[in-house]
């Protein structure tokens, strides 16, 4: 296992934007223009006045106009929910190999876990959602969740905080009242295929990756590659992620030795 793979450099959001386009991977699309100009429609002397300089120009700004929930997800949620997306966990074998980009295939990769992120009523993004597990080959959706004590700050709000959250016993948005549980992710086949294909040709000597995939009314695409993931509480095979996890630690001692 190469720890210096160039695959990890995907972690920089920019570079993972010009990676899917040169692989043909789909992405969400972004601005090159070098800078943005942002101010208020009344403000004067300067005020509510803010430029972003486009990290394609070196600055730190990724600037992309937002995408919207497709028509199917959007039923299941408020009419103000964020655009609200998959979070798929993958493994490559490539990465056990000491060359894993000679000859990559999809036939490396394994999709692990998918949990759909369900965006609350008025929340900016979908880091305030009620977790939903998602059944991989199906696209149904089973129980949900929440994870939002892992975003509280401060030693005040840890205190009051619960430290555990139950298990998937949610089967409706809690802002709508909605049923979602038993609904069913369209088109599941062709996520699964954008993921399969994009830890192949992008990075398959990163052991896991977490992929977060928008449904969008323009159609599917990826925001991220997170390669410091994790399952977002979604429902998985234990024992074959130990049995991964335990022949990438041999390989990272067979190259060490």
């Amino acid at each position: 296992m190469n720890t210096k793979d160039s695959g990890y450099e995907l972690e920089d959001k920019l570079s993972f934007l010009q990676a899917c386009e040169t692989n043909g991977v789909p992405a969400s699309p972004w601005l090159t223009a070098p800078k943005l100009i942002i101010k208020h429609r009344n403000e004067e002397g300067g005020l509510g006045f803010q430029v972003f300089t486009n990290a394609t120009a070196g600055g730190d700004w990724i600037i992309q106009r937002a995408l919207v929930n497709s028509e199917h997800l959007a039923r299941l949620l408020p009419p103000d929910a964020p655009l609200s997306t998959l979070r798929i966990v993958s493994s490559s074998a490539a990465s056990l190999r000491a060359a894993p980009r000679d000859g990559a295939e999809v036939s490396d990769i394994t999709l692990l876990s998918a949990c759909w992120r369900a965006g609350r009523a008025g929340a900016d993004t979908d880091h305030k959602s009620v977790l939903f597990d998602v059944d991989l080959p199906t696209g149904e959706i089973r129980g949900g969740t929440t994870n939002s004590h892992w975003y509280q700050l401060g030693v005040s709000e840890a205190a009051r905080c619960p430290w555990r959250s139950k298990g998937h016993t949610i089967r409706a948005h809690p802002d709508t009242g909605a049923q979602i549980s038993g609904k069913y992710i369209p088109e599941m086949d062709s996520v699964r295929q954008i993921v399969l294909e994009a830890h192949a040709r992008l990075c398959p000597g990163v052991p896991l990756v977490g992929w977060d995939v928008a449904m969008t009314t323009e159609g599917i695409c990826l925001l991220e590659a997170n390669l410091s993931c994790n399952f977002f509480r979604a429902s998985f095979d234990k024992d074959g992620f130990f049995c991964f996890v335990e022949q990438a630690m041999k390989a990272v001692d067979d190259m060490a030795a």
